[in-house]
């Protein structure tokens, strides 16, 4: 029987489709929780080297523990995605983060295990869920036909705000301490987390009589569009929803595109925190200054933005997954630049900021997209859970030993050289194992019979 909710939404419409909120504020959320989970870590952690608090094995090390507790609480936390709501995720998650933040400000244990505790144990944890896996979740409830396009445009607010916060971040650091900037971090974590309970959505559409895509409701069609439908065999009005399968754990084992992503993240993923950590060491190298760097090391963001609009035009037609392994053979050419830019800094970092930073804002803006159209949506996260589970403490060691190329041979570009060729090996294996699993083809080649076009 339905609720008095849902017969009031299906009687009448909302002024605004609650999609289109959720999508507003994960933009956001992206923005601050990127910024902070990734981006300005690094002008953190550049100081703490500076100050002498910890060392850059150290900072390796706290990005390893990161990717290993990443990796035990993935399967867990994505199935928790699934069944306790996403947005209760988000809420948890900021609000953790802000905690770390703070705690780390207090700075209580003066070496790296008061950064393990905090960071680690905090920061990264919740970050982990807070972010992608959980908004990607509510997008993938609300859209089917323009998935990619609302995934990757979401998708811009991580690189804008990184844009925005990583030379905050190093100019707060610069002008009072890493203290007070850690606790600005933490006010604006805090404040996601309670506009998240506020504006995000924690069921599908459908629990609140609406449709996918903001659909008509059968009561607002047409004799017209209903007398379309029959004429193309169909019982009654049907959307994309009707179509769209939904595996398993147990089904996404059998496919090669479980089996790709793991190998192609595994392997191609470990510049996502290995880079940061140590690009403004790497730059302040070649002579900047801790604000010249930071604004320099956030400076191939604002491509990343080209590269997620860019996917935001073509995912919906595009198969995702090719698009997805091409962007992995762009970011490793990108950074091979950046490592390399000791003869001309000026030359090579500009040079590097374009050719990484399209690729590099493509992945993520494809990332979600490429799951659901291999695996569904019910259970989405789990799935992803589980990929990401192998993956974290394997994408751990990139940092640490990074961290340890960095201290043996005291050179920044071997580290980052390094990272460049496992980026590629990872990308080439990914687009060779990588297919669409054959019952999403079937369910694409049956909207079409219908008219209806799918995602992907």
């Amino acid at each position: 029987m339905a609720t008095q909710t849902e017969i009031k939404y299906a009687l009448k419409r909302p002024a605004v489709y609650p999609g289109y909120i959720s999508l507003v504020w994960a933009w956001v959320n992206a923005g601050v929780g990127y910024g902070a989970y990734m981006y300005s870590w690094g002008a953190f952690t550049a100081q703490l080297m500076r100050l002498k608090l910890v060392t850059p094995a150290e900072i390796g090390v706290t990005t390893a523990l990161g990717r290993f507790e990443g990796g035990i609480e993935a399967a867990p936390a994505g199935y928790l995605i699934d069944r306790w709501g996403p947005r209760n995720m988000i809420v948890l998650g900021f609000f953790l983060a802000a905690m770390g933040y703070f705690l780390l400000s207090l700075w209580l244990i003066p070496s790296a295990l008061w950064v393990y505790i905090t960071y680690v144990g905090l920061v990264q944890l919740s970050m982990n869920w807070g972010l992608y896996n959980s908004t990607n979740k509510i997008i993938q409830w609300y859209f089917i036909r323009t998935r990619g396009r609302w995934l990757a445009l979401q998708t811009t607010g991580a690189a804008l705000g990184g844009t925005i916060m990583s030379p905050l971040i190093a100019s707060v650091i610069e002008r009072a301490n890493w203290q007070v900037a850690a606790q600005v971090t933490a006010a604006a974590l805090l404040v996601c987390a309670v506009v998240s309970w506020f504006t995000m959505k924690n069921k599908s559409p459908q629990a609140y009589g609406l449709l996918p895509d903001n659909e008509k409701l059968p009561h607002e069609r047409t004799k017209e569009e209903l007398e379309a439908a029959k004429a193309r065999g169909a019982t009654r009005v049907m959307t994309a929803d009707d179509f769209l399968p939904d595996m398993g754990i147990r089904d996404a084992f059998k496919t090669r595109a479980f089996w790709g992503l793991l190998f192609g993240s595994a392997v191609g993923g470990w510049f996502a925190f290995a880079v940061p950590a140590f690009a403004f060491l790497h730059i302040g190298k070649l002579g900047f200054t801790p604000t010249e760097a930071g604004a320099i090391a956030g400076l191939f963001l604002p491509f990343s933005v080209l590269g997620r609009l860019t996917v935001a035009a073509v995912a919906d037609r595009t198969n995702p997954l090719m698009l997805y392994g091409l962007s992995y053979v762009g970011s490793a050419l990108g950074l091979a630049i950046l490592a390399n830019a000791a003869w001309n800094p000026g030359v090579m970092i500009w040079a590097y900021a374009p050719i990484y930073g399209i690729p590099f804002g493509a992945l993520p803006a494809v990332y979600g997209h490429a799951y659901a159209a291999c695996f569904g949506r019910k259970w989405f996260a789990t799935i992803q859970g589980v990929i990401n589970g192998i993956v974290t403490p394997v994408t751990g060691f990139s940092a640490l030993i990074m961290g340890i190329i960095i201290e043996v041979s005291g050179s920044t570009q071997a580290g980052l050289n390094f990272t460049a060729v496992n980026i590629l090996v990872g990308s080439l294996g990914f687009l060779v194992i990588a297919t669409i699993p054959k019952p999403m083809k079937e369910a694409r080649r049956k909207a079409i019979e219908q008219g209806i076009r799918m995602a992907g």
